[in-house]
């Protein structure tokens, strides 16, 4: 993936789609099925993006039934034999970029079939998930706006109202200051009185010229942070178990060593030392350079793009609601796997103890050698994701994203091709920086 990266952060689409197609060539896994899908996309291959991707999602629900005798190797072996599922964000931002796909190709009816998806998909999940990340502000505003462009007013407000619930706490990401607005509009179009009093008193009561287009553009920035792994020392106490009866005392027993990892207890003798393999992104991975973002029009006219999502701290956050069952898992198969090397010490043991320790040492190597973290995941995603929502007035317009550090250098200039804005109708962009 390495080389992939690398020719992605210098906008080598093609090349990149390329040398990830050889790689992954005929591949029934999920994680390379969503990076295939969104490298063909960037590459303009819409076809393969939507067949790759569709493939992609169809696995993920086949493996939600989970295999029992995979679960049992991934315990005994490692979680990389377990049958990858993708994450809720996974499954989510695969219908953004089909989404996003079907735009490309004018087809508005089936891109909105994809956003309904989205909102379908948010809503079962933000009932029934128990981790942080539940909905999604920048999603919802996202279907909300295919919604929208399609005529289904009633549909888009409940999907703005959502995003702006989300974005009360939503990583860091405040409101965007348009989205009030098209709320604003929606409620209109559906003639829902007192919803338009409450937010006329929010966002001000200036209604939208109607004899004016809307335009979406959607500005992605870098790439999302790969998953690494690390070796973590855990302690076992003299004090503790070495058998047990059933596999749920065993699972038991490595959910109170997990918790080693932070605290130690005092008054204790260390046996040995368990080590396990674990995920983890990096604090240091800096995703993207690009802090502000203008949208232009050359006939004058300049639109800021606000952010609306940080990819990477969602994430972040989803790895964080895993991984006490992933330390949990681990510390159990490290638990089985040096048992095995007790038993083989002692079964050589018996006839010599030169044979013993030969045969454990054996079982251990081979242990260790099969220890590896999942680090699986779809890491073409974006860093950070800046929408820029406006009006400009019917007719040909030439527009072009600008997108600066920190410092106010230029990173990046996309120059979208010429487009017709349309009166009363939605227009979207898309653009991605690598930097």
């Amino acid at each position: 993936m390495t080389q992939v990266r690398s020719e992605l952060a210098s906008s080598s689409y093609q090349k990149a789609y390329a040398t990830y197609q050889k790689k992954v060539a005929d591949t029934q896994r999920v994680d390379e099925l969503l990076n295939l899908g969104l490298l063909a996309f960037e590459a303009g291959d819409y076809e393969t993006s939507f067949r790759v991707l569709a493939e992609a999602e169809r696995l993920a629900e086949e493996r939600e039934t989970k295999s029992l005798s995979r679960e049992a190797a991934g315990i005994a072996i490692s979680d990389r034999v377990r049958a990858y599922q993708g994450t809720v964000f996974d499954k989510a931002m695969l219908h953004y970029y089909r989404g996003l796909g079907f735009l490309a190709q004018n087809s508005l009816e089936s891109a909105t079939v994809e956003g309904r998806r989205i909102a379908t998909y948010l809503e079962v999940n933000a009932r029934e998930s128990k981790h942080a990340y539940k909905d999604d502000a920048f999603l919802q505003y996202f279907s909300g706006s295919l919604y929208d462009a399609f005529g289904q007013f009633n549909d888009a407000w409940i999907s703005y109202k959502r995003a702006r619930e989300m974005y009360a706490d939503f990583y860091g990401v405040p409101e965007p200051s348009f989205l009030c607005p098209v709320t604003l509009a929606a409620v209109r179009k559906v003639g829902h009185e007192e919803s338009e009093k409450e937010l006329e008193e929010r966002c001000g009561g200036d209604a939208p010229n109607r004899e004016w287009g809307r335009v979406i553009v959607i500005c992605e920035a870098g790439l999302s942070p790969p998953i690494l792994e690390e070796n973590i020392m855990f302690p076992i106490y003299k004090s503790d178990p070495k058998r047990w009866d059933k596999d749920e005392d065993r699972d038991e027993y490595a959910w109170r060593v997990s918790e080693r990892r932070y605290h130690q207890d005092d008054n204790v003798t260390v046996d040995y030392f368990l080590r396990v393999a674990l995920p983890y992104y990096s604090s240091e991975y800096v995703g993207t350079s690009v802090q502000n973002v203008v949208v232009r029009d050359t006939a004058g006219g300049e639109f800021p793009c606000e952010l609306t999502t940080r990819l990477a701290a969602i994430l972040r956050q989803d790895l964080s609601d895993r991984m006490p069952a992933i330390v949990a898992r681990a510390i159990s198969r490290a638990l089985i796997k040096y048992a095995a090397t007790k038993a083989a010490e002692q079964v050589g043991g018996k006839k010599d103890k030169w044979l013993g320790d030969v045969l454990g040492a054996a079982v251990n190597i081979a242990g260790a050698a099969s220890e590896a973290a999942d680090t699986r995941s779809w890491e073409t995603l974006p860093d950070r994701i800046f929408v820029a929502d406006f009006r400009l007035p019917p007719g040909p317009h030439t527009l072009r994203a600008v997108l600066r550090d920190d410092f106010g250098t230029v990173l990046f200039r996309h120059d979208f091709d010429p487009v017709e804005v349309k009166r009363g109708q939605v227009t979207f962009l898309r653009a991605r920086c690598m930097r």
